[in-house]
């Protein structure tokens, strides 16, 4: 792991003369590229509200970071179709909900962004896009618009294909997430926070520096840290955003500050939008690679810290309410199960490194854990030590947990199998090996009609159902 960076210097500071490393960082989480088209979504599962489009539209299925899908899956999946996309590829096949999955590669050259059918991968249309960067997390309304995260700014997407508008900022953004029908927040990885209006791209509050003044000596200072979350990174992963109240929680780590932060963030309506930071709170130091997660009831939000403890805050005030001693550190944020478990992420790596990766960064242990939260105590339910898990969890509408797991593979190569879990106990239902699939997984999810998608970091989609 190299070093973290001297922070981002504050405003007025002479910027260091350190050059920013270029990056190929692949990280779920955090990464989805999506397209929405068709009906905003009227049920609860997921946190999909009104505006949001009703499949799993986000890096995390939803605003609220759930990583929970709207439908079930086949008791017995069976792979349907693969597609290899000639590029590493980046987080998770997002889906419009009705017919489209939609992938994101580094590329050097050619199309970075497909949207591909969903019932047997054929290429419905591919884009070019300035996208490079450690993490490309983008959202989908329910109005048919996505929204990319680029160098400098977001643009938005028509259901087509085609530009529509163009919103900058400072840095990369890292979080790009509804939150309500007219709003969207961006915050990049220097900590800027902005809202802008979706059909518009023009600004519906004045920008909030959450990790204060910044003057970096270029716009990509820090990157080569975000994938890891390491210091020097302000502003690493997505946040987990309440629709009802405008409200956006993440994790942040000031230049200034000698640990990392929770902070709470809100958009208030009137004349003029106004974002402020309603809380602030003081986390173990360490990474901050792991996107925070909102409970179901969105009194609590769960972070999962560098020494492997999985800690619950009240939404209210930020105040601690009960840790986990998980064991590790994950890279990817855990599934929220409709009855409140949280099922904890995969450690691997998703950082492409080329052909002769062997596979390093995802040697250490990543159990499944599950850790019941709804109870107030956190306590562990189940656990499986069995498994070494490489990506983020899916949970199913109907209490089931899909896990992306290593596999002994053939010869030398290490191979990828997708196990589906009984959310209540465990326990394998299915187990389906991933054909001729190597190296790290960029992500899983689940759409609307129970199809499963699994991205590999070296660039190819599997879909079973």
């Amino acid at each position: 792991m190299a070093p973290a960076p001297t922070p981002p210097p504050a405003a007025g500071a002479t910027p260091p003369r350190r050059a920013a490393r270029p990056v190929r960082a692949l990280l779920l989480g955090s990464v989805v590229l999506a397209l929405a088209a068709g009906c905003a979504s009227s049920t609860e599962s997921g946190g999909a509200r009104l505006g949001q489009a009703d499949s799993w539209s986000s890096v995390t299925g939803g605003p609220p970071n759930s990583g929970r899908a709207h439908s079930s899956v086949a008791d017995s999946p069976e792979l349907v179709w693969s597609r290899p996309l000639g590029a590493p590829a980046t987080g998770v096949a997002s889906s419009d909900g009705i017919g489209t999955f939609f992938q994101a590669t580094v590329s050097e050259r050619g199309c970075n962004l497909w949207a591909l059918t969903a019932e047997d991968g054929r290429k419905r249309w591919c884009l070019r896009m300035p996208t490079d960067g450690p993490r490309i997390t983008a959202t989908v309304d329910g109005r048919g618009s996505v929204f990319v995260p680029m160098y400098g700014g977001v643009g938005a997407v028509s259901a087509e294909g085609e530009n529509r508008w163009f919103a900058e900022t400072r840095g990369i953004p890292t979080t790009v997430t509804l939150l309500d029908n007219r709003n969207l927040l961006l915050v990049s990885h220097l900590g800027i926070a902005r809202v802008v209006n979706t059909q518009t791209g023009l600004d519906a509050s004045p920008r909030l520096p959450v990790a204060g003044e910044l003057a970096p000596s270029a716009p990509g200072f820090g990157l080569p840290w975000c994938d890891s979350g390491e210091r020097g990174c302000p502003a690493p992963g997505p946040a987990a955003v309440d629709t009802a109240s405008g409200t956006a929680y993440l994790t942040v780590w000031p230049p200034t500050r000698p640990a990392p932060e929770l902070v709470a963030v809100r958009l208030t309506t009137g004349d003029t939008g106004l974002l402020e930071v309603l809380w602030r709170t003081g986390l173990p130091a360490g990474r901050l690679g792991v996107p925070v997660v909102l409970s179901d009831d969105r009194g609590e939000v769960y972070v999962h810290a560098e020494d492997g403890t999985l800690t619950s805050y009240s939404t209210a005030d930020g105040a601690a309410r009960w840790s986990a001693p998980i064991g590790y550190r994950p890279d990817t944020p855990p599934a929220l199960l409709p009855d409140g478990t949280l099922v904890t992420g995969g450690r691997t790596s998703t950082v492409w490194r080329g052909v002769d990766d062997d596979h390093a960064a995802d040697a250490g242990p990543a159990p499944v854990v599950a850790v019941r939260g709804a109870d107030g105590t956190g306590r562990e339910v189940w656990r499986r030590d069995d498994l070494r898990q490489l990506t983020n969890p899916a949970a199913t509408a109907d209490g089931r947990v899909v896990v992306a797991v290593r596999t002994a593979g053939a010869g030398d190569a290490p191979g990828i199998a997708l196990q589906l879990l009984d959310g209540g106990d465990g326990r394998t239902l299915h187990e389906i090996p991933v054909p001729a699939a190597t190296g790290p997984v960029s992500g899983v999810s689940v759409d609307d009609d129970g199809r499963i998608a699994l991205t590999t970091a070296v660039g190819a989609v599997y879909v079973f159902a």
